[in-house]
This record gives structure tokens, C-alpha cells and sequence, in this order.
């Protein structure tokens, strides 16, 4: 980024946040707005990877995949998911699986999961639209570069100092960065406010009591089929 673009007006105080927090608990408000933040690069590129997988639409499973899958279940796994033990010909035994529904059943479990895919996109997109409203809306120029450069490219404060902003001590772009947040949690208590986005803020409250990691998804259901994956 040119120098020219950090060189910001000094009309909006950097010190201070551009309203007051006017939800209840605030200190949950603050830790899933820290959260957010920590995780901001992550759920860009999650968000990313869940619409290209969404942009497939639901895998229509045929006989070929189910002859594939279940002969390669009868070789390696000793045809655990095959429920016909008294027939020794594999081919038979596939025969029997696809005769008592198997395709049909394969294809309700890829449309559910396909739903789930969706749902999820749903719920990181909003979790990206916070945080997007808070810096477009709540923070100020300066507040909102820092933030970015912090958590979007994960560059230190010291890199900052160093090599941005310079006539900004480490410790002045620190407050900066932590009045950040704070607007980034007054939006967060906003959203507390409208009803329809407390199955969202109930699950997110919930991951953020976690242990801090990542999302990576395994708390969720994700999509895992290597087709989706590989398609």
C-alpha cells in the first residue's frame, strides 16, 4: 500500500469509538468480537472454498459410483457396510446392496450434506458481514487500515511501525488496533438486538467458550465427500 493511503485526516479520533456498546454482557460481546477478528483471514478463505464447493451443486450419485464404492468397501474393509455375509461372490453381494436401495439412500446423504454446505456458507458469510459492516461503517480510516494489515495480512505491529507508520509508536498503534475491536464488539451488540440472528450469535457464542483454535469446521457438519473435493 503507498505511503500516500496511510497518511490519513485526523478529523475522526483514533482513541475513541464511534458509539456506545448498547448490548448486555459485554464481555461476551468482546470476546466474540476478538474472536472474529483473530480469525478474520480464516473465514475469508473458508467462505471462498465453501462457495466454489457450493457452485457444483449436489453430486447426482449413479449405480456406476455405488458399484465402485461398494466393491472397493467388499475388497478393503471386509464388507463391513455390506450386510450379507452369507454370499462370498462380491458381485453378488453388490447386487444385493444395490437392489435394496443403496443408490437411493447414497443420494439423500449427499443431498443432506450439500444442504449443510449451504447452511454453513450461510452462517461464515454472516460472520464476514460483522466484521465488514463494523470497518465500513464504525471504525475510522486509520483504525480500520491497521485492523486489516493485523488480521486480513497478518502483519505484526512492529512490521508496521517499521516500515508504514513510523511517526506511530508500537504502543499508539496497539491502542489504535484495540479501538478497532472495541467498535468491531459494538457492532457485535447490535446484532444481539435483532432477533433473527440469534441461532447465529447463540453458535458463535458457543465456539468462542471453545478452546480458541481456528474454525476449521469440525464442530459443524462439513462437506467431506472426496467429490466435492475433487470435482
Amino acid at each position: 500500500m503507498e505511503e500516500a493511503e496511510v497518511k490519513m485526516a485526523d478529523g475522526n479520533s483514533d482513541d475513541q469509538t464511534t458509539d456506545s456498546n448498547p448490548g448486555s454482557d459485554p464481555g461476551s460481546t468482546r470476546k466474540i468480537a476478538s474472536w472474529l477478528a483473530a480469525n478474520f483471514s480464516s473465514l475469508l478463505k473458508r467462505q471462498k472454498r465453501l462457495k466454489t464447493l457450493k457452485e457444483f451443486g449436489p453430486i447426482r450419485y449413479t449405480e456406476d459410483m455405488a458399484v465402485t464404492d461398494l466393491t472397493s468397501i467388499s475388497v478393503n474393509t471386509g464388507s463391513e457396510k455390506v450386510q450379507t455375509s452369507s454370499i462370498s461372490n462380491i458381485p453378488e453381494r453388490v447386487a444385493m446392496m444395490l437392489m435394496s436401495g443403496y443408490v437411493e439412500k447414497m443420494q439423500e446423504k449427499m443431498n443432506q450434506e450439500y444442504e449443510d454446505l449451504c447452511r454453513e456458507l450461510e452462517y461464515v458469510s454472516w460472520q464476514l458481514d460483522i466484521i465488514d459492516a463494523a470497518m465500513e461503517e464504525r471504525m475510522t480510516e486509520r483504525q480500520r487500515v491497521i485492523f486489516r494489515w493485523v488480521y486480513l495480512e497478518k502483519m505484526s505491529l512492529r512490521y508496521i511501525h517499521d516500515n508504514l507508520m513510523p511517526e506511530y509508536s508500537r504502543f499508539k498503534l496497539s491502542s489504535i488496533l484495540d479501538k478497532a475491536v472495541e467498535t468491531l464488539s459494538i457492532e457485535v451488540a447490535d446484532r444481539r438486538l435483532n432477533i433473527d440472528e440469534k441461532k447465529y450469535l447463540d453458535q458463535l457464542t458457543v465456539e468462542t467458550e471453545g478452546d480458541g483454535n481456528e474454525p476449521d469446521g469440525n464442530s459443524r457438519n462439513r462437506i467431506t465427500n472426496n467429490r466435492f473435493r475433487s470435482a
